[in-house]
């Protein structure tokens, strides 16, 4: 489903393009769609949560430790990377249809919440343990480097053929905001 949305490559966004287009191009007939999909905005809210959970998945990598080295963080932003590079057209979609689907705002709103609190709990633990600096306010740190991945892996890593030298310099931001004493 996701290639059928970007057949016409930039000429319809996602939510002008109709079921129909959609489950045409994806080879299916409209009914099929709807044995899967209540509409497009549940279509792109079920690509919402798959996405979700792999970049979940990583991260999940990244919170017990105590604290990652530099190399483990470059690693993480390496396998993000993957992730966000492959989903182009599922970013996209999702990306257009937040403004359009509530529920979607929601789900989006929640996921950074839980990616910014989780982030949060592991800089609170680093703290109390010693391993990150007691000036930085952990929720508000939380916030700024979860916002700062998403734009750099949404925006800016996708329009570079080589991105290593920025993937370097994020792990070096994060390794030093957080860890270096």
């Amino acid at each position: 489903m996701a290639a059928a949305s970007c057949a016409d490559g930039n000429q319809s966004s996602f939510p002008n393009l109709t079921v129909d287009r959609l489950a045409r191009r994806a080879g299916i007939s409209r009914a099929s769609f709807y044995i899967y999909f209540e509409d497009k905005a549940e279509l792109v809210r079920a690509w919402n949560r798959d996405l979700d959970e792999r970049v979940n998945t990583v991260l999940a990598q990244w919170w017990p430790a105590t604290p990652p080295t530099p190399y483990a963080l470059r690693r993480m932003l390496d396998q993000l990377t993957d992730i966000y590079r492959g989903n182009r057209v599922v970013l996209t979609a999702i990306h257009e249809m937040t403004a359009h689907d509530p529920l979607l705002r929601q789900a989006r709103a929640d996921s950074s919440a839980i990616i910014c609190g989780a982030l949060r709990q592991h800089i609170v633990r680093g703290q109390q343990e010693g391993w990150v600096s007691d000036s930085l306010q952990p929720a508000t740190t939380a916030a700024w480097i979860v916002s700062m991945l998403e734009r750099v892996l949404q925006q800016v890593v996708p329009a570079r053929q080589n991105a290593m030298s920025l993937l370097d310099t994020g792990a070096d931001v994060i390794w030093r905001t957080l860890y270096q004493l």
